[in-house]
């Protein structure tokens, strides 16, 4: 359970630190990369050390946390860390002589199958364990509809994604809206046989403006994701689904997680909205000028 635990909390930590840090990278002296292997040659000094696929050799000195995943940490004898070196899928090689101040944390492919096994024992009280299975199915299927979303429409999201970005808490405002909204309009659909036929089709498409909001939400967190690492020319795939990830262990932090999911639906069904009227804004003004052209083109004899 500790292992289990520990991993959760690394995950939630960068997720976190996605969104509480700006990303300036040289400026904090933070050094991150995706991707590739990070060297720290000695007399040099960071803060931080983040290695996403990659290595990290330290040489000099790290004044806060080494951090690699799916990759090992490599401390020489003239290493200095002064916070916790963490590996992720690999190994921490400590050199004679390297000082490392925090707690040494390796979680290998082992600790993950022993974190399953865990996971699905009596160590989980009542059905945490079913709700653990049905949080990743959840995951994987909004994961598929996100993929496929965006290989054949893709212009929703977008919108949806732009008008989010341009005003995020009228946006916000507008997803309350339609929340609370809800519930009093099936109650006043039920007044006639017609209205109750048309209740399943409400639902239908809050479901529908609710995933797609959800999906425009997440590309908007990977594009704050990989701005905060510096990587600015991801695909809008490779945003949406590292999104995904960021908000699917965001959800498990205990107590917050739910409110941020709800949070994110709110703003992704405001953002439906908004989209929606904008497009609707702009299809009546195009006809508004064609229809004033036509008729300035007309004469009367």
């Amino acid at each position: 359970m500790g292992t289990q635990k520990g991993l959760f909390c690394l995950f939630t930590a960068l997720s976190l630190l996605a969104f509480s840090l700006p990303a300036r990278g040289a400026e904090s002296r933070n050094i991150v990369k995706i991707g590739g292997d990070i060297s720290i040659e000695q007399g040099n000094r960071v803060k931080n050390a983040l290695a996403v696929g990659g290595q990290i050799t330290v040489h000099g000195t790290v004044t806060g946390h080494v951090v690699s995943i799916g990759n090992s940490v490599v401390l020489t004898k003239t290493a200095l860390v002064e916070g916790n070196v963490v590996s992720v899928g690999g190994v921490i090689v400590m050199g004679k002589g390297a000082r490392v101040y925090g707690s040494l944390k390796e979680i290998n492919a082992s600790d993950l199958s022993q974190s399953l096994a865990t996971a699905l024992n009596e160590d989980w009280e009542g059905w945490s364990w079913v709700f653990a299975i049905v949080s990743s199915f959840v995951f994987i299927g909004i994961l598929l509809v996100a993929l496929l979303l965006v290989t054949l429409l893709p212009q929703p999201v977008y919108l949806t994604a732009a008008a989010i970005k341009e005003s995020p808490f009228k946006v916000f405002l507008w997803g309350l809206v339609v929340l609370v909204s809800v519930m009093p309009l099936a109650v006043l659909l039920t007044i006639s046989v017609l209205g109750i036929v048309l209740i399943p089709l409400e639902m239908f498409l809050v479901v529908c403006a609710s995933l797609l909001g959800f999906i425009a939400v997440a590309q908007v967190v990977g594009e704050r994701f990989f701005a905060f690492f510096k990587r600015r020319d991801q695909s809008v795939v490779t945003d949406i689904i590292w999104g995904l990830v960021v908000l699917w262990f965001i959800g498990w932090i205990p107590h917050i997680g739910w409110l941020v999911k709800v949070v994110a639906v709110v703003l992704g069904l405001g953002g439906v909205l908004a989209a929606s009227l904008a497009v609707r804004q702009k299809w009546k003004k195009s006809h508004s000028s064609k229809g004033d052209a036509d008729g300035g083109g007309t004469s009367v004899t």
